[in-house]
């Protein structure tokens, strides 16, 4: 049951991971985007063109606008929005992660190691060649 329930939560992990990151990465990219073009000093048209790719396709449709393109002169403002994005996507995953560490650590604490000596004490000691256990305590 435990590994059952170990393999679903890594599929949810594997499945909800991505969706997440792209979620927060394009959402801040967009946002980041939109203030940064206001504001920039870009030509009325490439301004534009640029915001109405931006609202059809975000960002990314903006950073993948081919060089002479209407809008492409704003190519380096989507590709700044992006890795903002994703750098704030990624601190996102990072405190995720120490979040889920402290819950394993927090979710250990009690746990003891179930190798313990047999309830008759002390090890056996392992025979010599000879088959005495005292002879193998005195070398």
């Amino acid at each position: 049951m435990a590994s059952a329930t170990t393999n679903m939560l890594r599929d949810l992990g594997f499945a909800l991971g991505p969706v997440v990151v792209g979620a927060v990465a394009l959402s801040n990219a967009g946002s980041d985007f939109t203030v940064s073009l206001s504001g920039a000093d870009l030509p009325a048209g490439q301004a534009a063109a640029a915001r109405a790719v931006a609202e059809a396709g975000g960002p990314v449709a903006v950073n993948s606008l081919p060089p002479g393109a209407p809008g492409s002169a704003a190519h380096g403002l989507a590709l700044d929005a992006l890795g903002s994005g994703f750098g704030t996507a990624f601190l996102v995953c990072g405190v995720a992660a120490a979040v889920a560490a402290a819950l394993t650590a927090f979710g250990m604490i009690g746990i003891r190691s179930h190798r313990s000596a047999p309830s008759g004490g002390a090890a056996p000691v392992p025979p010599d060649r000879d088959g005495s256990p005292e002879s193998a305590l005195a070398g």
